[in-house]
């Protein structure tokens, strides 16, 4: 190891990273990301649970403990907002799709469906619908998630399950996207409606807007245990 590099441990967004330049560290992350700047032009950056830092003898070993497969990509699903330009191809969508729809379901009726927007000024105009729709315009593609309470009282639950599918699928696929909030508010579910064309008796639970992310978050957990019990409230 070069004597210039150095080792920052940054544990959440937006904090400063700490600096090791010595010493023998045994560092427990749940998880945080471990950035090893390699020299001025080089970084590489990791989602572990576990590391040690020797620095005085120019050894850095990441444990075998790390993140199963399944849990990185759930840290991983952050709520991007910027994208780049690179389309979202056809048979990648029928993936995001495809893991949407495995989601449970109560009775298995799957009172879904989706609608896959792509056009550039239908993309613009949802984007509008409310200021915390901004990032439609951007995005290469917007699934809008819509439901049916004809087919199931639980199409909610049902629908909220594929939606977050649909989340993860796209951080295990190397994609970033953002759950914009549109059902209960009926003034915002009258503008897709609109838009989209959706029949009267179908709810806008939600949009996706999903694309190749223009910028990082690190992978992360917010596990809270004073939000944990056992057996019973408060115990």
């Amino acid at each position: 190891m070069a004597e210039t590099w150095r080792i920052l441990i940054q544990e959440g967004e937006g904090t400063e990273p700490r600096e090791f330049t010595s010493g023998v560290r045994q560092l427990d992350l749940t998880p945080s990301e471990l950035t090893l700047w390699l020299s001025d032009q080089e970084t590489r950056s990791f989602a572990i649970s576990n590391a040690t830092i020797d620095l005085e003898n120019h050894r850095i070993e990441l444990r075998a403990r790390s993140l199963p497969l399944i849990l990185e990509y759930i840290y991983r699903r952050r709520s991007i907002r910027k994208y780049t330009n690179e389309p979202v191809n056809d048979e990648t969508i029928d993936l995001l799709l495809k893991a949407a729809m495995a989601a449970p379901s109560a009775n298995d009726v799957r009172p879904w469906a989706f609608i896959v927007v792509r056009e550039p000024e239908r993309r613009r105009a949802l984007a509008k619908i409310k200021q915390w729709a901004f990032m439609c315009a951007d995005a290469p593609v917007v699934f809008a998630v819509l439901g049916n309470p004809n087919f199931s009282d639980h199409w909610i639950e049902d629908c909220s399950a594929a939606a977050e599918n649909l989340l993860l699928a796209a951080a295990g696929l190397g994609l970033g996207g953002v759950w914009v909030a549109i059902y209960p508010r009926t003034e915002y579910e009258k503008k897709v409606r609109t838009l989209l064309n959706i029949p009267p008796n179908w709810h806008v639970l939600c949009l996706l807007a999903v694309g190749h992310p223009a910028e990082h978050k690190p992978p992360r957990t917010r596990y809270e245990a004073n939000k944990v019990y056992y057996e019973t409230f408060g115990a």
